[in-house]
């Protein structure tokens, strides 16, 4: 089943001049979760041949202090980073070509007269900050948001109240045309906040009641090529154009609901582990196409390409679909991973929380391609640059790929 990639072609050429992309060199950036296409790389040329413990194919490495899962974000020659404890929570930058730490910053407490939310092993950095030409803008799990220059200096903060919800906060946000779009959606109250890239100025505020969630906000173009920001949560996923006006609200995923939402071609996908994964199309008539049970994700985040529908879980289970139809192709074992799936070319990258990425063809019968053993654990998503991959480890930033292949 070969599928044409129009629709992706213009998602990624649409997500350049969203995040305002200016040099030739480096047309588009992978500056938020999932990079710019909803985890599909613009660039088909990522590694396939790694081994942490040996070095091979290990351009850097660089020991992190503190663990966790929020993943680097890249613009230009800035790779960032968030870390948190219960004493402090930061943003950091690194140089992508060398792994070398250029500055570290610290987001005060906008409440420190309130004890700070219980949460799992994950800690207050689950959500992977956004960037773009004018900074990083970083969102923790205690509330606080805050941007900071491509220099480190402080642009703005904001504390948006303390989340209530189990496991932590995690929803990452997103830039797009200026704008900073948050995802707030926890048990006491829900909202999508669109604020001032420069200022920190919220544009517009949507309340909804949704409940808790830990899905991220993706962006994809309408009809018209225009962006939309859709919002996923229990029981419906929303679409909202850049004036925060709904322009879709469909039935979705129940129950705590952790994946972002996958695109193809006019067309949201949404799922949950215990639920189902519903498939509506969201140009013209919207209207719900399909939907079904089975391995469903319960915190990776699938994907959508050439046609094929990926999902993982951490229980070990790697499935394609078909977009169109929703028919299953194949089911495969594999490392169980958190860590959400993304694609390079005709590849797909599974990361497993041991630290072993499964690297498969994007095809209609299973095939795999290469195991790559990074050395230690991972659960951060993959970012990537062409003919690298950044990942975030247990112990370590890692940049993988071989040193004559492209410029990080």
């Amino acid at each position: 089943m070969k599928r044409p990639c129009a629709s992706l072609s213009s998602l990624l050429l649409a997500a350049t001049a969203w995040a305002g992309a200016a040099e030739s060199a480096t047309p588009t950036h992978w500056n938020t979760f999932r990079g710019p296409a909803c985890g599909v790389s613009p660039w088909a040329n990522a590694p396939t041949d790694w081994d942490g413990p040996s070095g091979r194919g290990v351009i850097w490495k660089t020991p992190l202090a503190v663990a966790g899962v929020s993943s680097p974000v890249l613009w230009g020659d800035r790779l960032y980073l968030t870390e948190a404890t219960d004493k402090e929570r930061a943003v950091l930058a690194f140089d992508p070509a060398t792994g070398r730490q250029l500055w570290r910053h610290v987001v005060e407490d906008g409440d420190k007269t309130t004890a700070l939310p219980s949460v799992s092993d994950y800690g207050l950095a689950m959500p992977t900050a956004a960037c773009d030409a004018t900074g990083v803008y970083a969102l923790f799990g205690t509330g606080d948001l805050a941007a900071f220059s491509p220099d480190g200096q402080l642009l703005w903060r904001m504390f948006l109240g303390r989340p209530t919800i189990g496991y932590g906060f995690s929803s990452s946000p997103y830039v797009v045309n200026g704008l900073l779009c948050v995802q707030y959606d926890h048990h006491a109250a829900g909202r999508v906040v669109a604020l001032d890239t420069r200022t920190g100025r919220i544009v517009w505020d949507v309340d909804r009641s949704r409940g808790a969630s830990w899905s991220s906000l993706m962006v994809v173009p309408d009809a018209a090529g225009k962006p939309l920001i859709v919002a996923n949560a229990n029981g419906s996923t929303t679409g909202f154009d850049l004036a925060g006006n709904v322009v879709f609200d469909v039935d979705g995923a129940t129950g705590e609901v952790a994946p972002s939402p996958a695109w193809w071609e006019g067309r949201v996908y949404a799922v949950n582990v215990g639920s189902r994964l519903f498939c509506h199309r969201v140009y013209g008539e919207i209207t719900k196409l399909w939907d079904v049970g089975g391995h469903l994700s319960d915190t990776a985040s699938p994907i959508a390409v050439r046609g094929r529908l990926f999902m993982t879980t951490g229980g070990g289970y790697l499935t394609c679909l078909e977009t169109d139809t929703g028919k299953k192709l194949w089911t495969q074992r594999v490392p169980g991973g958190y860590a959400s799936l993304v694609a390079s070319g005709d590849r797909l990258y599974a990361l497993g929380r041991d630290g072993n990425m499964q690297i498969v063809a994007v095809q209609d019968s299973f095939r795999a391609i290469a195991t790559c053993a990074l050395g230690e654990p991972a659960d951060a998503t993959p970012a990537m640059s062409a003919g690298r991959i950044y990942l975030r480890g247990s112990g370590h930033l890692w940049c993988l790929g071989a040193q004559t292949e492209g410029k990080p």
